[in-house]
C-alpha cells in the first residue's frame, strides 16, 4: 500500500512555459514533489528559462540529461531517481504540454486506494476537444480503435498515467521506442496480467498536443512509422507470424502516409515510410 503521497515527473524538452504550466497544475492540486526530467540538451538554457519562470518554488527539481534520451529512457531514468528518494510513493507521470484538472489527484488516490495491486492507472484526457479513455491496438494491422476488435488489446496513453511504483518498478517502458509506441508496448505487457492496469473514467487531464503531429513533420512521421514497424516485431509469434503482421503494417502505413500527404499536401509522410523504416531495422539489427 503507498503512503498516499503523490509525486510528479515530467519530461522538459525546450519549451519551458508548456513545461511551467504543467508544473503549475501538479503543484496547485497538491502534488508534493515534481521532477523534472530535461531532454533539451541545449546546453541548460531552457532549463534556465524554466528555473526563472518558477521562482523561489522549491518543490520542483530539475535533473538535466548530457543528451535527449527519448521519452522511454528518460522516463525510466525519472522513475529511478523516484524510486531512491520516494520508494513508497505513485508517481505521476504527465506529458508537459498536458495540465492537470483540479481535484485530479484526489480522484487518482481513491482509484489507487480501491485498486492497491494496479501498477498503472490511467484516467480519461481531453486531446484538444476529443476525449479518450481506454483505446485499443490490432496487433495484425495496427488500427487504433476505441472499441475492443477481435485480436485487439487495451492501452493507456502514455501522456498521463498513475505509476504504482511499489508495484511496476521503474523500468517501465521498453527502452528500444525513442518516441511513440512504447505506450502500446506497455499495454500489451500489462494486458496479460489481469489488473495490472486500471483506468480511471473521470477526465482528469487536458493534453495539448504536439504541433508536430498536427503539421505533419518528419521527425514525427518518422517516428510513428518506426513504432508502428519496432511493435509489429516485438508483439509476433514466430517468422511466419511476425511476416505476416509486418506485411499488414506496411500496407496500412502506405494508406496512411498517402492520405496524411494529402491531407498535408506534402510528400513528407511518404518520405517518411523509408525513414521510419531505417529506423526500425537499426533497432532490429543492434
Amino acid at each position: 500500500m503507498s503512503n498516499g503521497v503523490i509525486v510528479g515527473l515530467t519530461l522538459h524538452y525546450r519549451d519551458a512555459s508548456r513545461t511551467f504550466n504543467c508544473l503549475r497544475s501538479l503543484l496547485e492540486d497538491g502534488v508534493s514533489h515534481v521532477l523534472v526530467w530535461d531532454n533539451s540538451a541545449d546546453g541548460e538554457a531552457s532549463a534556465a528559462e524554466l528555473e526563472r519562470l518558477m521562482g523561489s518554488e522549491r518543490r520542483c527539481r530539475i535533473v538535466t540529461a548530457n543528451r535527449n534520451l527519448g521519452f522511454a529512457a528518460g522516463v525510466n531514468r525519472g522513475l529511478e531517481t523516484l524510486a531512491v528518494e520516494f520508494p513508497d510513493s505513485p508517481v505521476l507521470l504527465i506529458n508537459n504540454d498536458a495540465t492537470l484538472l483540479p481535484d485530479a489527484l484526489r480522484v487518482f488516490r481513491d482509484a489507487l486506494e480501491a485498486s492497491p495491486n494496479a501498477e498503472v492507472l490511467y484516467p480519461d484526457i481531453d486531446h484538444g476537444g476529443w476525449v479518450r479513455g481506454t483505446v485499443y491496438y490490432h496487433r495484425l494491422t495496427g488500427l487504433i480503435t476505441d472499441r475492443r476488435l477481435p485480436g485487439s488489446f487495451p492501452y493507456a496513453s502514455g501522456c498521463c498515467l498513475l505509476v504504482n511504483l511499489p508495484k511496476s518498478g521503474a523500468t517501465l517502458f521498453d527502452e528500444d521506442f525513442f518516441m511513440y509506441g512504447e505506450d502500446i508496448e506497455l499495454g500489451a505487457r500489462l494486458s496479460r496480467r489481469n489488473g495490472a492496469m486500471v483506468h480511471v473514467p473521470k477526465l482528469l487531464v487536458h493534453h495539448e498536443g504536439s504541433a508536430s503531429s498536427r503539421m505533419g513533420s518528419q521527425f514525427y512521421e518518422a517516428r510513428v512509422v518506426a513504432a508502428q514497424l519496432l511493435i509489429a516485431r516485438k508483439l509476433s509469434n514466430g517468422w511466419a507470424d511476425r511476416l505476416l503482421i509486418i506485411v499488414l503494417h506496411v500496407i496500412l502505413l502506405g494508406v496512411r502516409g498517402l492520405v496524411r500527404s494529402l491531407r498535408f499536401r506534402s510528400l513528407t509522410p511518404l518520405r517518411a515510410l523509408r525513414d521510419g523504416s531505417g529506423i526500425a531495422r537499426e533497432h532490429a539489427s543492434s
